[in-house]
């Protein structure tokens, strides 16, 4: 059976091609991606509210494949609404389906807490208005955006055709010695192969919204690996897990005892 491990349904926006190949390239054995598309016209704040109309259908369908875990798998489309959206959307996906949910946005904001860093600089595909929005939402979450850059584009096809190198050499020009990380926005941008060099190039940690949400997939089905190469943001992940697992498993036997 595939998935025998666990099953992750994606709602990945349309016009999102890259999504699917980077969790696949992620993935470790038995673990399996399944999608379902939900409506977005393109890359603006109207059409990115747009999508959660097509939220409670999407999430039913990719359900039906009997997944362990749901992500809405949009960056933008899941911070759009401000603080508090993502949280929304995943009452959503959970009331519809009976399955836990989570949010590209909101696997960010846990991988930015494990990674215990509170400055980061922003490497983005977006206008600007979008960019601004995300910045803001950040801002809203504890986090100082050292520093920005996105890259003006508007439809989500034209996003999936920017080479690895455009997510690479933006992530290097938004950097500084301030930023603590470089976070990577966007599920279409092509990011997670040159994760491992980015990091070694800066000396810090980098993040993908791919990566982050692959991550916080593995940990709700409480798996503890990943194929390697891929950041550094796995390891932190895994070891959080396995300290709650050996806590939870402390207050156990204090509690039998």
């Amino acid at each position: 059976m595939y998935g025998w491990r666990g099953r992750i349904g994606l709602m990945v926006p349309t016009g999102n091609s890259m999504m699917e190949p980077e969790f696949h390239r992620m993935a470790p054995e038995g673990v399996t991606t399944h999608a379902n598309r939900i409506e977005l016209r393109d890359v603006t704040p109207d059409s990115l509210l747009a999508m959660e109309g097509d939220v409670t259908r999407c999430a039913r369908q990719v359900a039906t494949v009997r997944v362990g875990v749901i992500a809405f798998g949009c960056t933008s489309g899941s911070f759009v609404g401000g603080p508090g959206y993502d949280d929304r959307l995943i009452k959503r996906v959970e009331d519809e389906t009976g399955v836990t949910a989570t949010t590209t946005t909101t696997a960010v904001v846990r991988a930015l807490r494990l990674l215990s860093v509170s400055r980061i600089a922003l490497a983005t595909p977006y206008i600007d208005e979008v960019t601004k929005l995300e910045v803001d939402y950040l801002h809203a979450n504890g986090f100082e955006v050292t520093g920005w850059q996105g890259g003006g584009i508007v439809d989500t096809p034209d996003i999936q055709e920017c080479p690895a190198e455009v997510s690479f050499q933006r992530a290097r020009a938004v950097d500084s010695d301030r930023a603590e990380a470089v976070f990577i926005s966007c599920t279409g941008f092509r990011t997670v192969e040159n994760i491992a060099r980015l990091e070694a190039d800066l000396g810090k940690p980098v993040i993908s919204s791919n990566q982050a949400t692959f991550a916080d997939c593995l940990r709700l089905l409480k798996v503890g690996e990943v194929a390697p190469g891929y950041g550094s943001l796995f390891e932190r992940v895994f070891d959080a897990a396995r300290s709650a697992g050996t806590a939870t498993a402390a207050a156990a036997q204090a509690a039998a005892e």
